[in-house]
């Protein structure tokens, strides 16, 4: 066995001695997930080719991401465009990635940070044990917004999906608000995106969790988090495994940096492929 073979393999004994040790698991999820299960929404991935090569042809778009906020012409669209990515994910079952984990940590006591949209977190892991800062793809709001409410989007988003021609949904099934009669937006990410009562109460769960276990053996997870929005969850699991007396990270992406002199006893980073590590870790299990 090579040094990096056996390095590989001390990480991952060490890993899981951690967890079965652990008092609370805190999981921060990010694209990197998904992405090691094919959905790649970022780039000209197969995920885009196999199942939006319309939108390339009508518009030169040649990914998720820049077909999420490309300016359509017309509302009818651009429901087009989110109406199929959002039923794709309410049939796209849960990837082996979210299922290894969930192997590793279902009987630990956890909590998960996502700021994932695409609804795979929640096909396996309790809601009540997610927070959701970026929003989920589950939900729709009022686009000003003119009120403090989410409603499901399941039924709406299927039934224009279903009815969508050429990149055009009916106008008469785009989403109305029940208050202003406005159109409504997915509860994602924007700059209309509705912090209100059922984000906040999100934010709670998760904080509550942190309080109670911040003097407890804590090993913190993070997966595939990238440097778009650092503050979320990159940053504040840093924070808490330097200042909290017994946590532990594990930081696990591809081309991820190494781990920095201040947390060289309480983390280990490895630049994997968190599927193969994730695969790995819940053989153990």
């Amino acid at each position: 066995m090579s040094q990096i073979q056996q390095q590989y393999q001390d990480n991952i004994n060490t890993i899981i001695q951690k967890i079965k040790e652990a008092d609370a698991i805190i999981v921060g999820g990010a694209s990197g997930m998904s992405t090691a299960n094919g959905h790649d929404f970022y780039n000209h991935s197969k995920y885009w080719i196999d199942n939006f090569s319309e939108f390339e042809k009508n518009y030169g778009i040649r990914g998720n991401f820049e077909a999420l906020y490309y300016k359509y012409k017309t509302s009818e669209e651009r429901w087009a465009y989110l109406s199929k990515h959002c039923t794709l994910m309410f049939d796209t079952p849960p990837g082996q990635t979210y299922m290894d984990l969930h192997k590793l940590i279902k009987d630990k006591n956890y909590f998960i940070i996502t700021t994932n949209q695409d609804m795979q977190f929640s096909k396996l892991f309790s809601e009540e044990k997610i927070c959701l800062p970026q929003g989920d793809a589950h939900w729709l709001q009022c686009a000003k917004p003119c009120h403090d409410k989410v409603y499901p989007a399941e039924d709406i988003v299927r039934n224009m999906a279903t009815s969508a021609k050429d990149t055009r949904v009916p106008t008469e099934l785009i989403p109305r608000c029940p208050m202003c009669g406005g159109e409504m937006e997915p509860w994602i990410r924007s700059f209309v995106f509705l912090e209100g009562e059922f984000w906040e109460d999100g934010l709670n769960k998760y904080r509550t969790f942190l309080a109670e276990n911040s003097n407890k053996k804590v090993v913190f997870i993070e997966l595939g988090v990238g440097p778009m929005t650092p503050n979320i969850i990159k940053y504040p699991f840093t924070q808490m495994a330097y200042n909290w007396p017994n946590a532990f990270l594990v930081r696990i992406n591809k081309g991820e940096d190494t781990t920095p002199d201040y947390l060289i006893n309480k983390t280990i980073t490895m630049d994997a492929d968190i599927a193969q590590v994730l695969s790995d870790l819940a053989s153990h299990m």
